[in-house]
This record gives structure tokens, C-alpha cells and sequence, in this order.
């Protein structure tokens, strides 16, 4: 692995502020120390929490947005003969090790220490090594684990107010990480799964029993029989009332 750092800084961003689109000739690393936003890297807009890092790939267009005031770690490099695969995106740092290395090389950059400019590439392979194996854990047995994990809990919760965003926090996601992972697994947002599963079980009930339609619209999870309708209408090619008349047994 060759690498080369080519900028480095660890930086307060305010709240309530922007950077626009805009692209580098290397990787970019930002790691949120603290804060919260949005980063949009290329189509993909991503929902940035403390303990998460986003990498752009050279000449791909980002922007980031400031929610709250935001201490981010940053760096640009080049890094060429890895067999380490570095993708667009935004990753959780459950352990914490990418931000530890991070620091070190914030204190070496600070410090100027004799031979300091060596160890920085040594931590910057070392960053790049670790980001591997973070993003390996939750593509593969962490991602898998989570994402069965929230597909059983929506099919159990289906019918009750859940708390999506609540659901990805406690996996250890933002809500937007979680929602891309989850539509790469199931076909569908995490909501669109949700939906999916009530109209699924409403189908159900209108042709084994005769319980009102409005009962049915409340006992699967929809707001109200109106929105239960529509949606079903949409997915069905016809009404509850004229699936029950046809279908019934």
C-alpha cells in the first residue's frame, strides 16, 4: 500500500452552516467528533451522528450541513496499491479505533515530533486498515444480524406506531445509513417494509372473517380507513370491499 497525505485538519464547523458541492483529487475522511447533519455524497444523502465517518472517493461531489455545531477530524490523501477497498458512503465507528488513530495523527501533527512525517503514513495505513474492517463487519455479519434484527421487529411491530429512527439508533446507525443498508436487503425502506406487512395482514383478515373495514385499517397500523384504502387500492388493484366480496372464503 502507497499512501500520501495531502491535507489534514481538525476543525469546530458552527451550526446552522454549509459547505457546497465540491470534490478532491484523493479520498476524503471526515470524522464527526461531536454534532449532528447531513452529508450528501454524490445521489446519496446520508444522516451524519458523533462516532461516524463518511469517505468520498477522488473527484466525487459532497456537501455537508451542520445541524448543531460540529468538531470534525478531516483529511484528503492518495492511497494507491490497496487491497483495501475505500466506498462512498457513511460508516459507524462502534469501537471507536478509526477515531483514536485519528487523534494520534491530530497529536503528531501538532507536536512535529522528530521523524513524525513517517509515523503519519503509518497511522494512515493504519486508519485505512481499520476502516476495512469496520466496513466489512457491518456489510457482513454485524449488517446481516442487524438488519434480520429490524426486519423480525417490523414484522412483529407492524401494526403498532413505531419508532424508526429509534430502531436504526439503537443498531448503532444513522437513520439513512440504516434505511440504504435495509432496502439493499429486504427491496424496501424500512416504512415501505412496514406498509407492506399491514396491507399483507389486512389482506388477510378481509377474507377470513368479517370484521368491519375500519377496525381492520386501525388494528393494522394505519392512521386512519381512508389512507388504509388508498394504499391498499394501490397495492391490490381494488378496494378492501371488493377484495372481501371477491376473495372471501
Amino acid at each position: 500500500m502507497n499512501v500520501s497525505l495531502h491535507l489534514f485538519h481538525a476543525v469546530t464547523r458552527a451550526a446552522d452552516s454549509y459547505i457546497h458541492f465540491h470534490a478532491h483529487n484523493g479520498y476524503e475522511i471526515v470524522y464527526y467528533v461531536c454534532g449532528n447533519g447531513t452529508t450528501q455524497i454524490d445521489k446519496e444523502k446520508f444522516e451524519y451522528d458523533a462516532g461516524f465517518f463518511s469517505i468520498s472517493e477522488p473527484g466525487v461531489k459532497h456537501d455537508e450541513y451542520r445541524r448543531t455545531a460540529t468538531d470534525v477530524i478531516y483529511l484528503v490523501f492518495s492511497c494507491i496499491n490497496s487491497a483495501i477497498p475505500l466506498r462512498n458512503g457513511l460508516y459507524g465507528d462502534p469501537g471507536g479505533s478509526v477515531g483514536v488513530l485519528l487523534k494520534r495523527m491530530a497529536a503528531e501533527l501538532s507536536s512535529k515530533s522528530k521523524y513524525y512525517d513517517i509515523l503519519l503514513r503509518c497511522l494512515l495505513m493504519e486508519v485505512i486498515v481499520e476502516i476495512g474492517r469496520v466496513a466489512d463487519l457491518e456489510t457482513t455479519e454485524e449488517a446481516d444480524s442487524n438488519l434480520i434484527y429490524a426486519k423480525n421487529y417490523i414484522e412483529q411491530y407492524h401494526g403498532e406506531k413505531m419508532d424508526l429512527q429509534g430502531l436504526a439508533k439503537t443498531l448503532g446507525y444513522s437513520y439513512d445509513y440504516f434505511r440504504h443498508l435495509f432496502k439493499d436487503y429486504t427491496g424496501y425502506s424500512p416504512m415501505q417494509y412496514a406498509v407492506q406487512q399491514r396491507l399483507e395482514r389486512a389482506k388477510q383478515m378481509l377474507t377470513a372473517g368479517k370484521e368491519p373495514i375500519t377496525a381492520i385499517s386501525i388494528e393494522c397500523g394505519f392512521s386512519n380507513t381512508p389512507q388504509f384504502c388508498k394504499m391498499f387500492k394501490s397495492q391490490f388493484g381494488m378496494s378492501p370491499k371488493r377484495f372481501r366480496e371477491t376473495y372471501s372464503v
